[in-house]
């Protein structure tokens, strides 16, 4: 299973997961418009951003921290995180990654809170970097899965707040997506999957401020 996330196909399905989840989010958040992003979500960018741009300058940066099953084997398991503030896709692939980030941060931070969407972006990584250092081994680093894991939290959190049958459709796509993502053998399915469910299991032990299910707007 690939990670790199190549291909027409999977580029398209990346574009669902991330249109599907901007729509979700209208739906607890209003309209999205292009307003100042929280602080939070400027703070979790630039974790990202600083380091990343900084390899383009000194690849160095990019060896110590990228994911390598055989160190992370050989008790290096920070790489699993820390692969998470460098980008393998060269300047394309980290100008492409980082946008996403741009976009998915703030709407995520304005759903979840906070604390909720950082911990739901560690979580991911944190899982998503087991998926692809033990279960599917691959050398590689980027924000690409734990930022579609946080995208694809939105769609747990309608599917248990809301009976909204465009809502549950649009989640119903979302986790569609993961799983052609799978069958194309891109690993970042798993990372929208994953999401959806970490979304699901916090929606239901800690929802988020807002709207009470009843509520919760149609798309």
């Amino acid at each position: 299973m690939t990670t790199s996330g190549g291909g027409w196909t999977s580029a398209v399905l990346f574009a669902v997961v991330l249109v599907l989840a901007t729509l979700l989010g209208s739906t607890r958040i209003g309209e999205v418009r292009l307003t100042r992003p929280p602080r939070t979500a400027v703070v979790l960018w630039l974790l990202i951003a600083v380091p990343s741009l900084l390899q383009i300058v000194v690849p160095a940066v990019l060896d110590a921290l990228e994911r390598d099953p055989t160190q992370i084997r050989d008790h290096q398991w920070w790489r699993i995180v820390t692969s998470v503030a460098v980008q393998d896709g060269g300047l394309a692939g980290t100008a492409v990654n980082l946008l996403v980030l741009a976009w998915v941060a703030p709407l995520a931070v304005r759903v979840w809170g906070g604390v909720r969407a950082v911990l739901l972006f560690v979580a991911s990584q944190i899982i998503f970097g087991l998926f692809t250092a033990f279960l599917f081994p691959s050398p590689g680093a980027g924000n690409s899965g734990a930022a579609l894991a946080l995208a694809a939290s939105l769609a747990g959190l309608v599917v248990m707040q809301s009976k909204e049958w465009r809502a549950l459709a649009a989640s119903g796509g979302i986790v569609f997506a993961g799983v052609l993502l799978v069958v194309v053998d891109d690993a970042h399915g798993l990372a929208v999957l994953t999401g959806a469910l970490l979304g699901a299991a916090l929606a239901t032990v800690s929802p988020p401020p807002g709207d009470p299910p009843e509520r919760v707007r149609a798309l």
